[in-house]
């Protein structure tokens, strides 16, 4: 309806209508989550719900990952389906069965594992270090709070706790180790008679009812996917970085905000005596641990040591052990309050009493790196760089907000856009799908919405569109070809090509089991071929598994044969590029497992533990799948 009124009015009125309009539409969906409505749920497991939306967020996930991973292979049509959500939600419910189990144990990630997990994450980092702006601007970005998204991340590291405990109760034995090792040391003796298929492509002469015929029976094989022709806008910072000119003055100045960055933010070595406070501790109760502390602040100005004191008092553990001791520490590692009040002590001082969610800390710093900062000189043409980048990226969104306004007021072009922000319109080739290698196609949000049916049948500018890079763009479908199937007189030339083929191999195949079929009842490969024209024989040789002197189909085929056990020898049909082989096995060596390196050994155990860990947990999620309560709302989803 909306689209219909923008087609009609233009101007103030149109604004006036559409605002009138998003009022009770928006009401509405207030309604939605404030009154008799909310998020739909889909699943429960004991209790703990999974959402529509956040099927939704993770199907689409997953289908990126196939998208990627598949690249020109990705056919949308073959997983868009009900199996694929089925399974994404299967992920979902396993997921929330170890979440509850691993809370139930009381495995929790700490604060430093957290806060150690967001600063090595790359997309939170700026030239290599972890940037608080980054992170905070990213997760805006996705509609994310800091505290949801450590949250979730806390969630994910306990998972990780329990699975690497069930994960290290495997192991593997010496003798199993030295079986496999036996076995992949294994050589053997093979020979193999080649049929090539192109000996018999000559005499095969298919008459037009049999082409017709395979036709008929193949035709996926000549349908073409749905295709568009796309015009469009593109901001990218890489780009708009590298028209940038950014001053001597400007570059110099970033190097002295980094330089005292770095010497804020240097690691420093942290002891401390924690004096904990219950979550549901009165006033009175914060008060008695206060006084706890000043006790123990005052045993330390009295002549006691700071270890001595930490080891009487402390109520972290971990630390009280080793005389408080928290070793080299940065401030993203620990509680905002406990880095302020650290960061402000010289060396050797003792701090006054600090709150913190875990209680009341007494803190000492005993030792502060000097910050490494490379010269000017070394790092000049990478802060050029970075400051270049971050001038595109605000000038990009600056700039996106006035594409995205006029793409929407010009519905039916690209141009007065183009004019406004100087950036010219840009036409692609035909495009599937499963999308192209690079370029605009190759990115998974403009091709869910190039193939989209709104976009086909209107033929309108799209919303604005974030790119993977940090860049935007709007698109419109320029031309559609919808999938279809190639008449056979288009591919008459190709369906005989593919039959020919076809036919030759099969003829080849054939004649290879004839000399399997001889050589086990009881004849040498050599007389077993010399019926077959086109057969070749090579001579036996011995080859490990993974001797790559031997075609890959010869050397496959000859290791997954039984070692005979009679006067015939073992032989089976394999297949190669350029046709088939017939293979056999003279005879077996069994590899030395005392010969393989300790090195090797270790690798290769170590390699067994994570296989049967990682089916440990499989079974564990069985296990408390089939003890859980989960519901499944089929209605929802």
């Amino acid at each position: 309806m909306l689209l219909a009124i923008r087609d009609r009015t233009h101007g103030w009125i149109a604004y006036l209508i559409v605002a009138l309009l998003v009022i009770p539409f928006a009401l509405f969906g207030l309604y939605n989550y404030v009154g008799g409505g909310g998020p739909q749920v889909v699943a429960s497991v004991d209790g703990e719900e999974i959402t529509r939306g956040q099927l939704d967020q993770a199907y689409q996930q997953r289908q990126s990952e196939l998208r990627r991973m598949l690249g020109e292979r990705f056919d949308a049509s073959l997983f868009d389906t009900e199996q694929l959500r089925r399974q994404t939600l299967e992920q979902l419910i396993d997921r929330q069965v170890l979440i509850n189990y691993a809370r139930h144990q009381g495995l929790r990630a700490s604060n430093a594992d957290v806060a150690s997990a967001v600063r090595s994450q790359p997309m939170f980092q700026v030239d290599g270090r972890f940037s608080m702006d980054r992170y905070r601007r990213l997760l805006e970005q996705n509609g994310l709070t800091p505290e949801a998204y450590e949250a979730q991340l806390r969630r994910d590291l306990s998972i990780s706790l329990l699975q690497r405990g069930v994960e290290a109760s495997t192991f593997t034995t010496d003798q199993a180790l030295d079986e496999l090792l036996a076995l992949q040391g294994q050589r053997r003796e093979l020979a193999w008679a080649s049929v090539p298929a192109a000996a018999y492509e000559a005499d095969i002469m298919p008459g037009e009812s049999a082409l017709r015929d395979w036709y008929d029976a193949h035709t996926e094989r000549f349908r073409m996917p749905e295709q568009v022709r796309l015009r469009y806008l593109q901001l990218s910072p890489e780009a708009i970085a590298g028209a940038i000119t950014v001053s001597a003055d400007a570059v110099r100045e970033r190097y002295e905000q980094r330089r005292a960055g770095a010497r804020e933010s240097a690691a420093r070595e942290v002891r401390h005596i924690l004096v904990s406070v219950d979550e549901d501790a009165d006033q009175a109760g914060v008060e008695r641990a206060r006084a706890a502390a000043e006790a123990a602040r005052a045993r330390i100005e009295a002549g006691e040591t700071f270890a001595e004191v930490a080891e009487a008092v402390s109520d972290d553990p971990g630390s009280a052990a080793r005389g408080g001791s928290l070793g080299f520490i940065e401030r993203g590692d620990v509680d905002p309050a406990f880095a302020e009040a650290a960061w402000r002590l010289a060396p050797g001082e003792l701090s006054e009493p600090v709150r913190t969610p875990f209680g009341w800390h007494l803190i000492e710093v005993t030792e502060s790196r000097a910050p490494e900062m490379p010269a000017f000189a070394e790092l000049r043409d990478q802060l050029r760089q970075a400051i270049a980048r971050e001038r595109a990226e605000r000038r990009v969104f600056e700039l996106a907000s006035e594409l995205e306004t006029l793409a929407f007021e010009n519905p039916d072009t690209l141009e007065p856009a183009a004019n406004a922000i100087g950036v010219d319109v840009e036409t692609t080739g035909w495009i599937a799908a499963s999308g192209s290698e690079t370029g605009i196609g190759s990115e998974p949000a403009v091709l869910e919405a190039a193939f989209s049916d709104a976009m086909r049948e209107a033929r309108e500018n799209s919303d604005l569109i974030e790119l993977d890079d940090g860049g935007y763009a709007v698109v419109r479908v320029a031309d559609y070809r919808p999938a279809r199937l190639q008449s056979f007189d288009t591919v008459r030339a190709e369906v005989e090509d593919a039959y020919i083929a076809e036919q030759a191999r099969q003829a080849a195949r054939d004649d290879a089991e004839v000399i399997v079929d001889a050589v086990e009842a009881g004849e040498s490969l050599q007389t077993a071929a010399a019926g077959i024209a086109a057969a070749r024989v090579n001579a036996p040789r011995w080859a490990g598994r993974n001797d790559r002197s031997l075609p890959a189909g010869v050397r496959e085929t000859g290791f997954r044969l039984p070692v005979a056990t009679g006067p015939a020898a073992a032989a089976d049909v394999a297949p190669l590029a350029e046709g088939f082989a017939a293979v056999v096995v003279h005879g077996v060596e069994p590899g030395d497992p005392d010969a393989v390196a300790a090195e090797r050994r270790d690798q290769l155990r170590r390699t067994l533990n994570e296989l049967d860990g990682q089916a440990s947990v499989n079974a564990v999620v069985t296990r408390l799948r089939d003890q859980a309560d989960i519901r499944i709302r089929e209605d929802n989803l």
